[in-house]
């Protein structure tokens, strides 16, 4: 049986393969849960040493780590496998290495933003030329009901981070939204 590291190694190299319209193609989930686990693992690195490490040398208290999807893709992932899923489930223990075992709440960001729109809408901004329009639509079709339900699965300690934000708005309006909650966070 391959070790964590070998399968990691042997995933890295093959994964995502892209078929037919540049859609994204993984095997199993396995496959898919050593990839989560292996962006968790690049998550925590870089909030604990790479973003100290910047906002020190910018002489700020603050640094931001932004980073698109993660927590909520993994949860609209893993339930649609699980049918209960607990927070266990989105990073199972034995995709890590023994010594690199990490969880949900290492993982978890102060907070989460989740732009919400109507699948009509989402469906009418996509741009045909893009090599991954066939990937995006199937995906907005199949997944967009989900993100806003998964929340629900979340203990509410988690729920309290996720800021559903109105994507039908202008960008301009979006953007300020954003920094109203990040100043938020700042003055806390």
């Amino acid at each position: 049986m391959a070790t964590v590291q070998e399968k990691k190694r042997t995933i890295r190299k093959q994964s995502p393969r892209l078929v037919g319209k540049n859609e994204p193609k993984f095997n199993n989930l396995d496959e898919w849960n050593i990839a989560a686990c292996k962006l968790a693992e690049e998550v925590v690195y870089c909030k604990n040493n790479i973003l100290p490490e910047i906002t020190q040398k910018n002489n700020s208290n603050l640094g931001i780590l932004l980073i698109d999807r993660s927590i909520l893709s993994r949860a609209v992932l893993i339930s649609e496998q699980i049918r209960n899923f607990t927070m266990n489930d989105l990073y199972p223990k034995h995709f890590f290495e023994k010594d690199k075992i990490l969880t949900v709440w290492d993982v978890l960001p102060d907070v989460i933003f989740l732009l919400s729109a109507p699948k009509e809408v989402l469906l009418s901004r996509l741009n045909k030329n893009d090599p991954k329009y066939h990937f995006r639509k199937k995906m907005i079709e199949e997944k967009s009901n989900y993100y806003n339900r998964v929340i629900n699965f979340f203990p509410s300690i988690i729920r309290a981070k996720v800021n559903i934000i109105d994507a039908t708005k202008k960008p301009i309006e979006i953007h300020k939204e954003v920094y109203g909650i990040i100043d938020i966070l700042k003055k806390s």
